[in-house]
């Protein structure tokens, strides 16, 4: 069974959500997971909120919303930075360095 985890950038448009950008995780769950939650924002209560990054799942090619955060756009910035920064570690550093 083949996993890939993703984030996925949101936002609010006339019809709804409307995806802007994906950044692609990989396959380990814990990394996923780590990353998603020391990122800015609150838990999205529904419609309301204008941006979403959503922690996405993708099973067998079947995605899965595993979380999903609304943040202003200052924090979209932040997080951005973050990910960026967290991804060139993990694809340029080898783990027995850290």
């Amino acid at each position: 069974m083949e996993r890939k985890f993703y984030i996925e950038l949101n936002m609010k448009a006339l019809d709804g959500f409307e995806r802007f950008g994906c950044f692609e995780l990989g396959s380990d769950r814990e990394f996923a997971i780590r990353l998603f939650e020391s990122l800015q924002g609150r838990p999205a209560k529904g419609d309301s909120e204008v941006l979403h990054m959503d922690l996405v799942e993708k099973r067998d090619g079947l995605p899965m919303n595993m979380q999903v955060v609304s943040c202003t756009v200052e924090e979209l910035g932040a997080n951005l930075k973050v990910i960026a920064r967290e991804l060139f570690k993990k694809i340029n550093l080898d783990d027995t360095v850290l």
